[in-house]
């Protein structure tokens, strides 16, 4: 098991009643130590939580989890592709058929370099499990103009590999889905230049789907991180 010490990340655990991503979490998840994959810059860069007390505790207020997030795991990029290979299942399997729900019968993630290609940068990350109420049935730049008017902490949008690795990573770690009823709008786009959007985590796994910037219903949101 992973046991090198996280400055911070004890207390942060204990604040946050135990939702986090950790390097404990991500060897049960995904099978190897977090450790051995980092380059020296990256174990130097997540070997201290970079959030304080009070980060942590409107964390613990807002229902955030925290999480360490890995570029790699041994074998290469841990992209949205590698990471659902290496868990052996989680996206649904519509994503590879070009069929479901506003899928185009040629476009599938396969195709999709924010599945192929992207892989997430390694920190640590504060990140909202609901999609922020405000940003809800807004077109994506109306949500980008609540996320910047929110300030306090730089809240962001996720990449849809980012949201990949937390929803699947979670839920094999705390045996809980999220995101099963709503929808998280990435910046990660696609090829048909819509932004991908990753929810309704059900029985069949995680959906992924690309939506124009100007869609907006009531389920289709912002995870911001910070």
């Amino acid at each position: 098991m992973a046991t090198r010490d996280v400055g911070g990340l004890a207390a942060a655990t204990r604040r946050l009643g135990g939702a986090v991503l950790g390097p404990r979490e991500l060897e049960t998840a995904l099978g190897f130590d977090p450790f051995t994959v980092l380059r020296p810059e990256e174990q130097s860069k997540l070997a201290t939580l970079p959030f304080g007390d009070a980060d942590l505790e409107r964390a613990a207020a807002g229902g955030e989890f925290l999480v360490m997030r890995l570029p790699r795991d041994p074998d290469g990029p841990l992209t949205m592709l590698r990471l659902a290979a290496r868990l052996r299942g989680g996206l649904d399997p519509a994503v590879h058929k070009g069929t479901g729900y506003l899928l185009r019968p040629e476009w599938t993630i396969d195709d999709q370099p924010f599945a192929a290609e992207e892989s997430c940068t390694a920190g640590w990350r504060l990140v909202r499990r609901e999609p922020l109420p405000a940003t809800l049935n807004r077109a994506y730049g109306e949500q980008d103009g609540i996320l910047e008017a929110v300030g306090n902490g730089r809240p962001q949008r996720r990449s849809a590999v980012e949201i990949a690795y937390d929803i699947l990573l979670w839920e094999r770690a705390h045996g809980e889905r999220l995101l099963t009823g709503a929808w998280d709008w990435s910046c990660s786009e696609s090829t048909d230049h819509g932004y991908a959007a990753l929810g309704e985590y059900g029985a069949q796994g995680l959906r992924v789907i690309a939506y124009s910037r100007a869609v907006r219903f009531g389920t289709l949101g912002v995870c911001a991180q910070r």
